[in-house]
């Protein structure tokens, strides 16, 4: 099993692991804590929430693709991604039509230092968790090329834990949903 595959498992677990006890999973488990302690528990809460500097190392790797984008620099792409990491996005169209797409950090850098507009993409609200070196960021984005709306959606990352502390990008996905569907960044248009 690839390294990728084997985040792209455990991430999977960790969001299991994560999400609430249904009812069912409640009532089979001896001993298990009631709704009402579950929620109430601070354990329980934080278990996978990172710390201040986790939340600012895994943030940071993300905005280095948004920066990467702006600048039209692939070497931050370089810098941040791993080498095989997957790449994937999901597109419903105004007909209602579905298509995906795979494409690779090579594949993504060729565009990016083929471009000769201004690409901006912006997050906001990111929900990150951590478990160990293995973390997943789900944030909403808008992406625009020069000064035009393109897209948005929402990014699914899932980042490993370097020896220095910083964070490499192993797997992103992305929804494209088309204007007028589009929820926009708090702030408006970019400056």
């Amino acid at each position: 099993m690839s390294r990728i595959t084997e985040s792209v498992c455990l991430a999977a677990m960790m969001l299991a692991a994560c999400g609430p006890a249904t009812s069912n999973e409640t009532a089979n488990t001896p001993d298990a804590p009631s709704a009402a302690e579950t929620s109430a528990s601070p354990a329980a809460q934080d278990s996978h929430m990172p710390t201040s500097a986790e939340r600012e190392a895994i943030l940071a790797a993300v905005q280095g693709i948004f920066d990467a984008l702006a600048a039209g620099d692939g070497e931050i792409l370089r810098e941040i991604m791993h080498p095989d990491v997957l790449m994937h996005s999901v597109e419903r169209a105004a007909d209602g039509t579905r298509s995906s797409s795979t494409s690779t950090r090579d594949e993504l850098i060729a565009r990016l230092e083929g471009s000769e507009t201004v690409l901006t993409e912006r997050m906001w609200d990111p929900e990150v968790r951590v478990s160990g070196d293995l973390a997943m960021v789900w944030t909403p984005y808008d992406f625009y090329v020069g000064d035009d709306l393109s897209h948005c959606g929402a990014d699914a990352l899932l980042l490993t834990r370097n020896d220095d502390e910083s964070w490499t990008i192993v797997a992103l996905s992305w929804t494209r949903l088309q204007p007028p569907e589009c929820e926009l960044h708090p702030d408006g248009p970019p400056a």
